[in-house]
């Protein structure tokens, strides 16, 4: 039973949750009777695994075996019990990423549904590896301890999805602001065009999966008051989509990550894999139901390496993604003389942190919330103008909060290597973490070619925990918000199932 000892030994670490039956007595016949009804009657619900191994299919191996169980008994053969998520770092070589599919052992393909993509890094101290999360479903739907009710995956390409490629944001060289109210009727028709960046969401089709679930359905599945996550991987192409989602589910809670770009690996702009089949473009996921836990955080979004440059200010004047003035002044002026002020240059990478402020104090100025703050990267400005571009394809908003930010630590380049601490670690919960990756520091395959593999890594044993990164960035939404991309560097997701 070298399956029940690894996985019991594992168990005060492990992400994961089970039942067991025994059976009484003292008899060996009785003891191996109960051992075995021990095996076959564990449900795993989810469980998370990452391995270093330099080996892609030993590293899969050790992974799916180490988080799969045994399937539920059914009469349907075309229904499979679960749903399996596989992110490969971008370090293995190509032509082993591009039959990963093939590599899945028999018995677990069959029995789950496998999605997953190329990823910059993994949970892992080099970033090399592969990293799976397990979900199976209760088999019984009066198993009240059994949260995880229903996941359901989803594959959308980009030719179904009706999507159109957008051109996502304006760079700013517009007119001077003051000159914008003083334009005539027929001017300002052409520029009624610049006044929204959010376009064609309701054209897009969503996946039946990630819909809401009927009350009808929700009824079968057992439990009428059930959270729902949607997960999901996609390639860059994702707006709006995302869009339609939130208008069609905006109760959901949205997370996910953007595949890495591999044309130079794979030869594909992204690699991802759907039940056998390698594919380019798109969006993929699982939609999860489960019954509510206990009050908690579940999603949260963090900046290590952030620090503010000046108090909070109200955006008094915009179009689109365009910033005309902060507190009735020019915004790009604000900024330059917040950094004559220090000895920041204009060669650095500065953002917008948008969101609830704190209260102001004799003392201290208004601040950004960043524990719920959305941070966008400043593209560009004109000083003359005041017109400030910035990377969103959200409208802001007069009014709006925002605080001007920039790496002021040492960047970690995107690296998950401390995985998850002993908090992120709760009984019959799993906690994902997905992370933006530099796109200068990426992961190459050279780099961790023969020896040069494991030098940072102790040991290529598998680690109960599931996440990657990204140099494309991650999705982040909310329930009631607006879904969004995050993808500035170093900045953390942690989601709580």
């Amino acid at each position: 039973m070298h399956f029940s000892r690894s996985f019991t030994k594992a168990l005060p670490f492990a992400t994961t949750t089970t039942t067991t039956r025994r059976a009484a007595g003292t008899a060996l016949f009785t003891r191996t009777a109960t051992a075995l009804a021990h095996r076959l009657n564990q449900k795993t619900l989810w469980t998370a695994a990452t391995s270093s191994h330099a080996d892609l299919t030993t590293a899969l191996f050790q992974c799916l075996n180490s988080s799969s169980t045994p399937s539920p008994v059914t009469t349907d053969t075309n229904k499979k019990s679960g749903v399996t998520i596989i992110l490969a770092s971008r370090s293995y070589p190509g032509s082993d990423l591009l039959t990963l599919p093939s590599k899945i052992p028999d018995h677990i393909s069959q029995s789950q549904h496998i999605l997953g993509a190329v990823v910059d890094r993994v949970p892992t101290p080099s970033g090399h590896g592969v990293s799976t999360l397990t979900l199976t479903p209760a088999t019984a739907t009066n198993a009240a301890s059994d949260r995880l009710v229903d996941c359901q995956p989803f594959y959308l390409s980009g030719a179904e999805s009706r999507r159109k490629r957008l051109k996502e944001k304006s760079v700013g060289k517009w007119a001077r602001s003051q000159d914008i109210e003083e334009r005539s009727l027929d001017t300002a028709d052409a520029w009624a065009s610049f006044k929204s960046i959010s376009v064609g969401r309701n054209q897009v089709r969503v996946p039946a999966a990630a819909l809401p679930p009927s009350s009808s359905a929700a009824s079968a599945l057992g439990s009428n008051d059930m959270d729902q996550d949607i997960m999901m991987i996609s390639d860059l192409e994702v707006h709006q989509f995302l869009e339609a989602l939130d208008l069609a589910n905006p109760a959901a809670s949205k997370v996910g990550l953007m595949a890495s770009s591999t044309p130079f690996i794979t030869g594909r702009p992204v690699t991802m894999f759907y039940d056998g089949q390698l594919i380019q473009d798109g969006v993929l996921g699982v939609s999860i139901l489960k019954r509510p836990a206990a009050k908690q955080e579940t999603t949260s979004v963090t900046y290590p390496s952030m620090s503010p440059l000046g108090p909070a200010m109200q955006i008094t004047r915009c179009r689109g993604n365009i910033i005309l003035e902060l507190d009735e002044s020019n915004a790009t002026r604000l900024l330059l003389d917040r950094l004559q002020a220090t000895t920041l240059t204009k060669d650095k990478e500065y953002f917008l942190a948008t969101g609830e402020p704190t209260t102001a104090t004799s003392e201290s100025p208004a601040q950004v919330d960043m524990s719920k703050a959305t941070v966008y990267k400043i593209t560009g400005g004109d000083p003359s103008k005041g017109n400030m571009a910035v990377d969103t394809v959200h409208d802001l908003q007069i009014g709006q909060w925002v605080q001007f930010i920039h790496h002021g630590q040492a960047q970690d380049h995107g690296h998950i290597d401390n995985g998850l601490s002993s908090s992120d670690i709760k009984i019959g919960a799993t906690t994902l973490r997905f992370t933006a990756t530099d796109p200068n520091n990426t992961i190459e395959e050279q780099e961790f070619s023969g020896s040069n593999v494991h030098e940072k890594d102790t040991s290529a044993s598998t680690q109960p925990r599931f996440g990657g990164s990204s140099e494309n960035g991650f999705i982040v939404g909310q329930p009631n918000q607006d879904t969004w991309v995050c993808a500035v560097t170093d900045s953390v997701l942690k989601h709580t199932l």
